[in-house]
């Protein structure tokens, strides 16, 4: 519940500062009032939900606040964004005058006098309303458009030539909750049968709430099917909600988890070593699961091309060291949406697409759903598909 308390605290604030700070540009006093009971309903919507999500109380009307409050939440963010951006602009320029009127004295009328000043204040206001409900628009379509299918060429050498032909298919970070549902799931398994991959992998993620809660929303997994058989690793959230839990249900929905160990797969002639380690972070919710690369590639034939699924990027580090030629990831979802795909790169090294580290290639998806805000800008919903050439 601590943790309840100080991110409606956080949320607090965030909405207090926007509607102080754009809400004040309207003239008329009944259009503000009628604006801040707006806010302050939004904020509640989120808050309730979030209530319910902590202490398992699952309800239609929950989803109803999900879908208000995560929406208006991505909404709310692109306002206080811009006009905190706007704050500093303004505190900037009345410091560069002040700092003028020091060393220069002139009679004229100041650019940036009061009239002019509440003038681009107002009109400031506007376009950052407009901006934002339009950046919202559009991430609200992009997030839930069918996931693009990202077709990655892995090169092998000549002495692995034999698995040449191979398709795996990668989803991860599918998030199925309160937004993300049943008919979301379904598309995705529609589009992944399609494809008819040699092999699927699921790299973490799955869901946010409980088996019981969620068992039919992510029930459609079940027929996805590839000859090779279906994989998963255990992401952060899973721990959030579950995660033995989420173990025994992935092994009904057809999957073969994946806990620091490996499965050789046979392709034509050719050998793949395939391992799965937990997240990086496993260890602080069960001992017996803190996230070993090596302990996974133990034992395993030295010909066989390793691959290794690890729902955090930066398992790559231990990756390398173990000796895998390839890791597949998700967790960053690409920052989703900005100004979070540049924040992001204080924490994860590696955040979409295409990496080396040393002698380990690494491939970084963008997640097949999105956490939070159902909100997508700069990067879009993927399945990878992978073939070895």
């Amino acid at each position: 519940m601590l943790f309840f308390y100080i991110f409606c605290s956080f949320l607090f604030i965030i909405y207090l500062y926007t509607g102080s700070r754009l809400i004040v540009t309207l003239s008329n006093k009944k259009a503000r009032l009628f604006c801040w009971i707006i806010l302050i309903l939004l904020l509640f919507s989120l808050i309730v939900h979030i209530y319910f999500r902590v202490n398992y109380i699952f309800h239609d009307v929950s989803i109803v606040l999900a879908w208000v409050g995560y929406t208006s939440l991505g909404l709310v963010i692109y306002l206080f964004c811009f006009a905190f951006f706007r704050d500093l602009l303004i505190i900037v320029s009345l410091m560069t005058l002040k700092i003028k009127k020091l060393f220069i004295k002139s009679g004229k009328t100041p650019f940036f006098s009061p009239e002019r000043r509440g003038f681009l204040f107002k009109a400031s206001g506007y376009s950052i309303a407009f901006l934002s409900a339009s950046a919202t628009a559009f991430g609200y379509a992009t997030a839930l458009e069918e996931p693009r299918i990202v077709k990655i060429d892995i090169r092998l050498n000549q002495d692995r030539k034999d698995l040449r032909g191979l398709r795996i298919l990668q989803i991860t970070d599918l998030h199925v909750g309160p937004t993300i549902q049943y008919d979301y799931v379904k598309r995705v398994c529609d589009k992944i049968q399609v494809l008819k991959a040699d092999l699927i992998l699921f790299t973490g993620d799955l869901a946010d709430g409980s088996p019981k809660a969620l068992g039919f929303d992510v029930s459609p997994l079940t027929d996805i099917e590839a000859p090779l058989g279906k994989y998963f690793v255990t992401g952060n959230h899973e721990y959030y909600s579950g995660a033995k839990r989420w173990i025994h249900e992935v092994k009904r929905l057809g999957f073969k988890p994946l806990i620091n160990e490996h499965k050789v797969i046979k392709y034509n002639k050719g050998l793949l070593t395939l391992a799965g380690v937990t997240d990086i972070n496993a260890g602080a919710f069960f001992k017996e699961h803190e996230s070993s690369p090596r302990k996974a590639i133990l034992g395993c034939p030295e010909n066989s091309f390793k691959l290794l699924c690890a729902h955090q990027p930066t398992s790559i580090y231990q990756a390398s060291k173990a000796g895998f030629d390839f890791q597949i990831s998700g967790h960053t979802h690409g920052g989703q949406f900005f100004p979070f795909n540049f924040f992001i790169r204080l924490q994860q090294p590696f955040i979409k697409g295409y990496y080396k580290y040393r002698n380990t290639k690494l491939y970084v998806s963008q997640g097949t759903g999105y956490w939070g805000p159902p909100l997508r800008l700069g990067t879009f919903p993927e399945i990878t598909l992978f073939k070895f050439i």
